[in-house]
């Protein structure tokens, strides 16, 4: 065999033996990559439960309240309006001649809103008044002359009949001339001018419209729950945005609800002499419907439930958690009166979001706790 065959022999066998062991060394740094890509692949594991989900056992805060007797009010949401509106109109025929009154200003009853052109009715008052006059004369001197016997006494009665058809002409036309004035019907603001100088106006034409703002009324509709128990004349109060609070009386309840929404409507009557309150604001009336026992409570112990009603939670027998939903009956600086809860009660004033209703909790008297 010649040198040659062993020399490639010799590289053949060198070579086998290089790639065998860059084989071995790739499958050990393949099982390294393989552990180290498993171990940077993070371990899901139960999720720790949060401090702040509800459960069993958790200690809350509670203060004992008894309830007081206090007024029971009906808050319901309503708007201001206007005591009237009217719409002032010509009773006859004419130009408009003037337009006193301005848009925005208070009037008075029998103030000039708008006056039409007197045109002839002043000469045919002036006629009738010299009717009048006439037959006077006559009346008188058919009287006379019927107490001495010189007439008779029926002669007496035309005479008078004619001077009372007189009189009455002479009453029309003062009407007829006086109709040329169109005038306030109550005292209020002259909201709205429909006729300017130079408008013809016939019977039923629009002059202006004149708003009663005094007493002002805040309107609302109430449930048909509390339609036996709203009373006309009883006390109310109207609040306003920006604190407003304007004391004033029912003087209306509708005795017919609405038929789409079952509602009946209740006027309140407010004080309005200074005209400050406008028709068309939002307010808020509470009508005093009797009394009953309530609470008082910090707006900080208000929370919504599950629901997303507002109200207050309070520990039941077995200091199981409970929910009221909370009425609110009034509201002053301390904190606001609610109804719903029993007479004896533990509120929670602390902790409350940690519990749920129907879980028990672990009381600890407001002032011995840390």
């Amino acid at each position: 065999m010649s040198r040659s065959i062993y020399i490639a022999a010799g590289i053949v066998a060198v070579l086998i033996l290089y790639f065998g062991v860059r084989s071995a060394f790739r499958g050990d740094e393949a099982s390294v990559s393989r552990a180290a890509a498993e171990a940077s692949v993070p371990t899901l594991e139960k999720p720790v439960e949060s401090d702040r989900a509800p459960r069993d056992g958790v200690r809350v805060v509670v203060r004992r309240s008894t309830a007081q007797i206090r007024p029971l009010f009906l808050s319901i949401k309503g708007r201001t309006e206007a005591a009237r509106v009217v719409t002032v109109r010509s009773e006859t025929t004419g130009v408009v001649v003037d337009a006193p009154a301005n848009e925005g200003r208070a009037v008075a009853q029998g103030d000039v809103v708008c006056a039409l052109d007197v045109e002839g009715r002043v000469a045919r008052l002036r006629e009738a008044e010299a009717a009048v006059a006439s037959r006077r004369l006559d009346h008188n001197a058919a009287s006379d002359l019927a107490e001495k016997g010189w007439n008779s006494p029926n002669q007496a009665a035309a005479a008078k009949a004619q001077l009372d058809a007189a009189e009455a002409a002479l009453q029309v036309a003062r009407i007829e001339l006086d109709k040329t004035k169109i005038r306030a019907p109550f005292d209020g603001v002259f909201e709205t001018r429909n006729a300017e100088i130079g408008d013809f106006l016939s019977p039923g034409g629009a002059c202006g419209v004149v708003v009663e703002l005094d007493p002002i009324l805040a309107t609302a509709d109430a449930a048909e729950q509390y339609a036996d128990v709203l009373k006309v004349d009883t006390p109310a109060l109207a609040k306003f945005a920006g604190g407003d609070n304007v004391e004033g009386v029912v003087r209306f309840v509708a005795r017919t609800a609405d038929p789409l929404t079952r509602t009946y409507r209740v006027e309140v009557a407010l004080d309005n002499s200074e005209r400050r309150l406008p028709a068309g604001r939002t307010v808020d009336i509470q009508l005093q419907t009797g009394e009953g026992p309530a609470h008082k409570v910090t707006p900080a112990l208000l929370t919504l439930n599950d629901e997303g009603r507002l109200g207050v939670r309070y520990l039941d027998v077995g200091s199981v958690v409970r929910f009221a939903e909370a009425n609110v009956l009034d509201d002053d600086q301390d904190g606001v009166w609610i109804s719903g809860l029993p007479d004896d009660v533990l509120l929670l004033v602390e902790g409350q979001d940690y519990v749920r209703e129907g879980l028990t909790a672990e009381p600890v008297y407001q002032g011995d706790a840390s």
